[in-house]
């Protein structure tokens, strides 16, 4: 709608995706027509405050229907000045859908002292259901009051939400428990906070998850990159622990196989110096026989195939010959 002066104030060809709109003209004459249509409602601001709220329905711009606005002229400038400065601005309150994707680092399994990232996309639908309360939290959060700045703002609070909660989970949780997580994602934290902004959380629904440095390491190490991806994929944390267990040695022992693994993966650094780190530090002389031992356990404990060992000790011997 243009910003020439009219006596019909009404927001005309909307589209599905916004959120609010405002009339582009803040001198608002007394005996106006507001066209409120349905699933909107009309809010009357003033120097960035709320004042009154028409629902839909066909409104005249009077002292009864907007009493707070009236009010406050009448203490400013006494009543009957026309027109007067006032800003209208339409609230959708019909359902809308939002896409949201996120990065983020989680620990791999309840029991495992290494992080990786962790990738997810979706979709998330929300309403307004406060009006007033919308309007107060976000008229001063975005640049300005327009559909995409809004649904901007909207999806990155959404996101920081999100990772927020996701942070409290692992990564096996994530695969083996994912509808659990969003039903409590829109019941909990992340519904109350949407609730203190004067916005209903319908739904939040993950379409895809991925642990993309794993799953790089899949193909260029399918020796453990893989059986580790499926063993997160799986839930099985004790498979997860082993292969981590048997990289850790194999990597101790001075061999490559598994290395790559354990570059998808960051160290917690409370419990141990971050892979970056260890790996720059120089690899301290250990004994042949030790590592021939280490081999034996590995060996024993059946972290390793009979055909790995022997290739393995072989390298080993080839090693002391040459020491």
């Amino acid at each position: 709608m243009s910003g020439r002066q009219t006596n019909v104030i009404e927001w005309v060809n909307s589209g599905p995706d916004d959120i609010l709109w405002v009339y582009p003209s803040e001198d608002i004459r007394w005996g106006s027509v507001v066209v409120v249509h349905e699933y909107e409602v009309a809010v009357f601001m003033r120097d960035g405050k709320v004042y009154d709220v028409l629902p839909p329905g066909r409104h005249i711009v009077t002292t009864q229907n907007i009493p707070l606005l009236t009010k406050a002229y009448n203490l400013v400038m006494g009543y009957g000045e026309t027109p007067f400065k006032a800003r209208v601005v339409f609230v959708s309150t019909k359902q809308f859908r939002g896409r949201f994707g996120l990065s983020t680092r989680v620990k791999l399994g309840p029991r495992t002292l290494y992080m990786t990232e962790l990738q997810m996309y979706g979709d998330y639908w929300f309403r307004v259901v406060d009006p007033v309360l919308f309007l107060t939290q976000i008229a001063g959060a975005v640049p300005s009051l327009t559909t995409s700045a809004v649904t901007e703002f909207l999806r990155s609070y959404f996101v920081e939400l999100f990772m927020q909660e996701i942070s409290r989970y692992t990564a096996i949780d994530v695969y083996t428990s994912l509808r659990d997580i969003e039903v409590k994602v829109k019941s909990g934290n992340v519904y109350e906070a949407f609730k203190s902004r004067g916005l209903e959380l319908i739904d939040v629904k993950v379409a895809g998850v991925s642990l993309p440095q794993l799953e790089k390491m899949e193909k260029e190490d399918p020796t453990y990159g893989l059986p580790l991806l499926i063993a997160i994929q799986k839930g099985d944390e004790d498979k997860v622990l082993e292969i981590i267990r048997t990289v850790e040695s194999l990597r101790a022992l001075g061999r490559s196989p598994g290395v790559g693994v354990l570059g998808a993966l960051v160290a917690l650094p409370s419990v141990m110096q971050p892979v970056a780190q260890q790996a720059q530090q120089p690899k301290e002389g250990k004994p042949v026989i030790e590592k021939l031992r280490e081999l034996k356990k590995m060996l024993d404990e059946g972290l390793i195939t009979q055909e790995e060992y022997e290739r393995m000790k072989k390298e080993l011997l080839e090693e002391f010959k040459r020491e």
